[in-house]
């Protein structure tokens, strides 16, 4: 700890009166500095609890007053104003938010994926894998009749040169 006495307050007391001895006031200096530090420190953590609680305390009002707010907001009737400052028609942020949905939950395929809407994608992607599954089941039923056909046809063959009956 460093404790820096003041030369010039060294012979006068709190007021500026030369009453005091050295002694005094060296003690005096030395307890308004640890006084005021232990202040200080004493301060910084009244200031840090009590942001602790108050943090705590607006976090409860605030869950429950959320559905209130919130129900607020969405029926607050607003103006939307365009970039060119032309008003339309006055709205509310629910009907927005259905607007925008339904606007969002059409199939409208384009020639770039990212112009495409999530509805678009998702259902593509669903199209895609069933198409996928259907062809791999197909492939393999194939295949397995191809395979029979093609030994059937293989001895066949062979039956018919080598002048065997079956």
């Amino acid at each position: 700890m460093k404790i820096q006495v003041d030369l010039a307050q060294i012979f006068t007391d709190e007021d500026g009166v030369p009453t005091e001895s050295m002694e005094e006031a060296i003690r005096r200096q030395i307890i308004d500095k640890l006084t005021g530090d232990m202040r200080k420190r004493l301060t910084q953590q009244v200031d840090a609890a009590l942001a602790a609680v108050m943090q705590a305390e607006i976090a409860k009002v605030i869950e429950g007053k959320m559905p209130t707010i919130v129900e607020d907001i969405m029926e607050a009737t607003y103006t939307p104003v365009t970039t060119f400052g032309q008003r339309g028609e006055p709205t509310n942020f629910r009907n927005e938010i259905i607007k925008a949905i339904t606007q969002n939950l059409k199939y409208e395929p384009r020639n770039f994926s990212s112009d495409e809407s999530a509805f678009t994608k998702a259902v593509k992607s669903i199209v895609e894998k069933k198409t996928s599954e259907i062809q791999k089941a197909i492939t393999e039923q194939v295949d397995v009749k191809f395979k029979e056909d093609a030994i059937k046809f293989a001895v066949q063959k062979l039956s018919e040169r080598l002048g065997l009956n079956k």
